[in-house]
């Protein structure tokens, strides 16, 4: 049986910060689940006041998050969005996404699901990989 291992992004860990007893994410055999990830920046512990700041940072939260599993962005299978706009708020993310994943052909599968208004964040993201599963 494959054994847990608990992912983090350093600055923003859910349990390093005392805010809930659960990791960024888990990695269990080669499978990459991550729990919710916002665009906090993990320097300052802040949310950038719009939603471009704060989709510039997830995707870099994103990529640490993969890393701290030991993969890349690359073994990303699906990211699902929940914004409080598609309208207003896939643009900005849309940006990033071709900057993460310019390759048209070889992109991540990608939902957006718009939700009520959580806090303060524009955009949250959970994110499935697998590391290590080529084709």
């Amino acid at each position: 049986m494959a054994t847990r291992q608990m992912l983090t992004i350093k600055g923003i860990d859910y349990a390093e910060r005392g805010v809930h007893p659960i990791p960024m994410g888990a990695r269990l055999g080669n499978l990459v689940v991550s729990s919710i990830i916002t665009g906090t920046d993990p320097d300052t512990r802040e949310l950038p006041p719009d939603i471009e700041g704060q989709a510039e940072v997830i995707f870099r939260n994103i990529k640490s998050l993969m890393e701290d599993a030991g993969g890349t962005v690359d073994d990303i299978a699906r990211v699902s969005f929940f914004v409080q706009s598609k309208q207003l708020h896939r643009p900005p993310i849309d940006v990033e996404w071709e900057k993460m994943f310019p390759e048209g052909s070889a992109r991540p599968a990608r939902i957006f699901l718009e939700v009520s208004p959580q806090g303060a964040p524009l955009v949250q993201c959970e994110v499935i990989g697998l590391i290590g599963g080529g084709v």
